[in-house]
């Protein structure tokens, strides 16, 4: 029996890609909940991201208030049209 280690993480839709195995190989997956503190970065890792590229980072108070607005009543309308 050989043990191959692989450090993988799981797409969106669940899957799991493994490859450089033999054909016909029998697997076993553990499954290990990531540290807090692995989060913790990932999230941080968004919100910079967030906050360097999202558009409202550009706008005055003033600009984000009107186009909270104008969206408020095009969401508004769209819901309330007939």
């Amino acid at each position: 029996m050989k043990t191959y280690h692989f450090t993988e993480v799981v797409s969106d839709d669940g899957t799991v890609t493994l490859s450089g195995l033999p054909p016909l190989t029998e697997v076993a997956i553990v499954v290990i909940n990531p540290e807090l503190s692995t989060w913790l970065k990932r999230m941080e890792r968004l919100m910079q991201d967030v906050q360097a590229n999202h558009p409202f980072t550009q706008m005055s108070r003033e600009e984000i208030m009107q186009q909270l607005r104008e969206t408020r009543e095009t969401v508004y309308e769209e819901l309330h049209e007939d």
